[in-house]
């Protein structure tokens, strides 16, 4: 990890303030929350206690059909999309017979929706009709009870007849009818409303078998379910006892909704997008989006269904994204030892009961002084990271160099601090480097010249005692100390001419030329020398212009090529490349052969280093490995580098030079 990532990581230490305080505002919002739900938790049980007063007038226990409240006038056309438009909701009483009750404009309106695909069709009014599909609807008012026949031949106007009461109410309506049974919309006279209804689908699939009954059983007294409908008192009870902001549901036990009042309090306020995440971050929003209004009179909630069940139940809802919350609050209305109904009471609040403005005051100073600490350390950090990338380059400049007045390119800093004294010691340690290479450099050359003389002497005194008579084996010695001097020359010779070359490498003369034509004039003179192996070529398709030493380049070419020749198999292959890398080249030659050892990769450019032995010259004389130092040499004398590394798979190797125009 980078020093400036420690520090980074260190100033995120500071999170702990910011993460110590939202935590706090979190409780503390925690604690208010619970006591806004158990506050209104006691004001909905006291008015589910004073809706339990009215006794006389809830709905009684047991089956029943409910009549809900139309919003707008019901058409009789026999289909139910205007029910739906209105949210009025059918009540199953038996698989595949649905009804719905709604009052509209004074007068009880009954829907009901068979599931029928055996057809057997009369009007209600014809003697066949008693064995035909129809609906039994069974009324008790105060008049008694009536029983009447619905059926239909074809769709069109509702025929109905009383079976057993001549003062049975007028009805007015619709048969419809499709592939899947068939539909009944009727309207019941202005202001009437039984007070029992009982409705029972005879299914006729064969005219010669009995009909499968189902419905509420209308031919027995318990079949006929009381027909209920919200009672005004308790409107007006809720009415005087809700507060404003607060809207209360009262529902039956079956979740009809007896009454609503109230209404929220349209007191929101416009926040903006941080503090709305700000607000989602400290308040526990719950993940369930507020409930819609259900426009009809059936209520389905699940912490109302808890209440019914008995224990008291409350529930948050997010609002607005998170903006605000939702408290549902409801409790059961106990009347004596039943349990005939609930009050549902909910209200609107702010995400944040604590103080909004307070809090991202807080929150803002708390942020802001995080960033500006962080900021200054991150900003420092990065400053240290600068200074110790600078010296890392520099470092890395001055061992490119390689010895070669390494301390020369080196600025030591003057800074004060620990950096600057650990840049002076560099400074100084390359200083003393720069200066022991140079000795190094130099020892080749003074040798040589040094060495000319006692070699001189020692081939001149070898000489004089060939011309005496020696015996057989005096001669032998003799011989082998002409060879070991010749080899000895030999070597001094070398050392001298690398200390030319150097010389002549360091003064060169750079040019303007076009380092493709080079290359590819050089390679057609390495075909022969090269055969019979193979010689590849891979040259850019345009001409490459290039500032340098035309002949040094072309000398460690020459280098380059008689090492891959020496390696190389002669059924193996030679490689030249050349590609341009941006404002450098790059010149790569590769040969099959045996690989290089690992140690020997970045040892091999280093003078008096070879992998070759006698035998491989030709000549006797010992290989001393100036080629690739020579390439090396000019290498940098173009402000570039060799390399040298085993091809993947082990197949060979290559070397590579980088070198930089204009050097």
């Amino acid at each position: 990890m980078s020093l400036r990532s420690k520090l980074l990581v260190l100033a995120l230490s500071i999170l702990v303030l910011p993460v110590g305080g939202w935590l706090l505002v979190r409780q503390l919002e925690t604690l208010l929350r619970e006591g806004q739900a158990q506050v209104q938790l006691a004001s909905a049980q006291m008015l589910a206690r004073a809706v339990a007063t009215q006794a006389p007038v809830f709905p009684d226990a047991g089956p029943a059909l409910f009549v809900q409240e139309a919003a707008a006038p019901l058409s009789l056309d026999g289909y139910d999309e205007d029910w739906r438009a209105q949210g009025l909701v059918e009540q199953a009483l038996a698989p595949g017979l649905r009804l719905a009750l709604a009052w509209s404009e004074g007068q009880l309106h009954l829907f009901a929706a068979v599931d029928d695909a055996s057809r057997v069709r009369a009007d209600a009014g014809l003697p066949q009709a008693g064995r035909a599909d129809q609906l039994v609807l069974v009324l008790e008012d105060a008049r008694g009870t009536h029983r009447l026949r619905l059926a239909n031949a074809a769709p069109g106007a509702l025929a109905a007849v009383a079976l057993a009461s001549r003062e049975a109410p007028r009805l007015h309506g619709t048969w419809e009818e499709d592939a899947a049974g068939y539909r009944v919309e009727l309207r019941f006279p202005a202001g009437y409303l039984p007070l029992r209804l009982g409705l029972d689908a005879l299914d006729f699939s064969d005219p010669a078998l009995p009909p499968t009954p189902r419905g509420t059983g209308g031919d027995l007294a318990e079949g006929r379910w009381q027909v209920q409908r919200a009672p005004q008192a308790l409107q007006a009870l809720l009415d005087g006892l809700v507060p404003d902001g607060v809207r209360a549901t009262l529902t039956q036990a079956d979740g009809w909704v007896l009454a609503r009042a109230g209404r929220f309090t349209d007191g929101s306020r416009p926040i903006g997008r941080w503090r709305g995440l700000l607000y989602r971050t400290v308040t526990p929003v719950p993940p369930v989006p507020a409930p819609a209004d259900a426009a009809g009179g059936l209520l389905d909630r699940q912490e109302l269904w808890q209440a019914l069940s008995g224990p008291p139940a409350l529930a948050w809802y997010a609002l607005d994204q998170g903006r605000g919350l939702l408290l549902a609050t409801a409790v059961p209305v106990r009347i004596g030892s039943q349990t005939r109904g609930a009050l549902l009471l909910e209200r609107q609040g702010e995400a944040l009961l604590l103080t909004g403005q307070a809090v991202s005051g807080l929150m803002l100073v708390t942020v802001l002084a995080m960033l500006v600490v962080g900021l200054a350390l991150f900003g420092f950090a990065g400053r240290l990271s600068a200074r110790i990338r600078a010296l890392s380059r520099a470092a890395e400049r001055a061992i490119a160099r390689e010895g070669q007045n390494a301390g020369a390119g080196f600025v030591a800093s003057r800074a004060g601090d620990e950096l600057g004294d650990l840049s002076r010691s560099f400074k100084r340690l390359l200083d003393e480097v720069g200066a022991y290479s140079g000795y190094l450099r130099g020892l080749a050359g003074t040798l040589s010249h040094e060495l000319h003389t006692p070699i001189a002497v020692v081939r001149s005194s070898l000489e004089n005692l060939e011309s005496e008579a020696l015996e057989p084996a005096s001669r032998t010695y003799v011989e082998r100390a002409r060879a070991g001097v010749d080899r000895l020359a030999a070597i001094v010779r070398a050392m001298s001419e690398a200390s030319r070359v150097e010389r002549a490498i360091a003064s060169a003369e750079a040019e303007d030329f076009d380092l493709r034509a080079l290359v590819a004039d050089c390679a057609e003179g390495y075909r022969a020398l090269l055969a019979p192996r193979r010689l590849e070529l891979m040259l850019p398709p345009q001409p490459l212009p290039f500032r340098g030493a035309p002949d040094l380049i072309a000398q460690a070419l020459d280098k380059l090529i008689d090492n891959a020749r020496g390696f190389c198999p002669p059924q193996g292959w030679v490689l030249i490349a050349l590609a341009a890398r941006g404002e450098a080249v790059e010149l790569v030659v590769a040969n099959a052969g045996p690989p290089l050892p690992e140690a020997m990769q970045d040892r091999l450019f280093d003078s008096l280093v070879s992998l070759r032995g006698t035998g491989q010259r030709g000549d006797g004389v010992p290989h001393l490995g100036f080629g690739l130092h020579v390439v090396r040499l000019v290498a940098q004398r173009h402000g570039g580098y060799a390399r040298a590394a085993n091809l993947p798979g082990g197949d060979g190797v290559e070397f590579r030079l980088v070198l930089r125009t204009g050097s």
